[in-house]
């Protein structure tokens, strides 16, 4: 894998062209364990409305709000969900969780739109002083088991192909390779192999300075 990224690194370099891995959990792939040992200090929240975010202590909804891509809000006004792992009063690990059709900006403003069974884990972040730990692996893990029960079959993330680090992570915790999402560096989205036989759409954004439709 690291010679692999490496030359999707040189790739880029010469070329413009980048590549995110889109991976995929099946719901039959997690065992259900414990994934923290049961530890009694720590603490799984997870965010599906304003009111229950808006119930956080101020300097933990301050902490996840710095990480979400968005305001965390608009994010739940939208549909989509914040899961957080707090550990000693402090949140330790964070991501978000969106489904339908919404928009990402990596590799390049896109629009994702997944089928009914499906969710997509995205942000998925740990404080520098608090990785190493297992916390996000088990993070991960808890939400994605919780949705499993509310009856979704599947959890999609895209990874950038350079980073090796969470690539390993998420094959080790059972996730597999389900497509690529291939942009320029420019803008341009270029290929989406292995994306559509499972019914995960992917399409470009129109900058806002391009004119769309006869609207003002």
């Amino acid at each position: 894998m690291t010679f692999e990224a490496s030359a999707l690194w040189l790739l880029k370099r010469l070329t413009g062209l980048q590549v995110h891995w889109l991976y995929e959990l099946r719901a039959d792939a997690t065992d259900g364990g414990s994934p923290h040992g049961g530890a009694a200090e720590v603490c799984y929240h997870q965010f599906r409305d304003v009111a229950g975010f808006d119930g956080l202590p101020e300097d933990q909804a301050r902490s996840i709000a710095g990480h979400t891509g968005r305001s965390p809000r608009r994010l739940l006004r939208e549909g989509g969900r914040i899961h957080a792992l707090e550990a000693g009063g402090r949140i330790v690990s964070q991501l978000n969780v969106q489904f339908g059709a919404f928009d990402v900006s990596t590799p390049i403003p896109l629009r994702f739109s997944l089928p009914a069974e499906a969710f997509f884990v995205s942000f998925l972040y740990t404080p520098e002083s608090e990785r190493g730990r297992g916390h996000a692996q088990a993070l991960v893990r808890h939400a994605c088991e919780m949705l499993f029960r509310e009856g979704y079959g599947r959890a999609y993330c895209h990874v950038r192909s350079t980073n090796i680090a969470s690539r390993r992570a998420f094959r080790r915790a059972g996730w597999r390779p389900a497509g690529i999402i291939v942009a320029t560096t420019s803008g341009r989205l270029v290929a989406t192999p292995g994306t559509r036989r499972r019914g995960f759409g992917v399409t470009r954004l129109k900058p806002a300075a391009e004119p769309f439709g006869s609207g003002p």
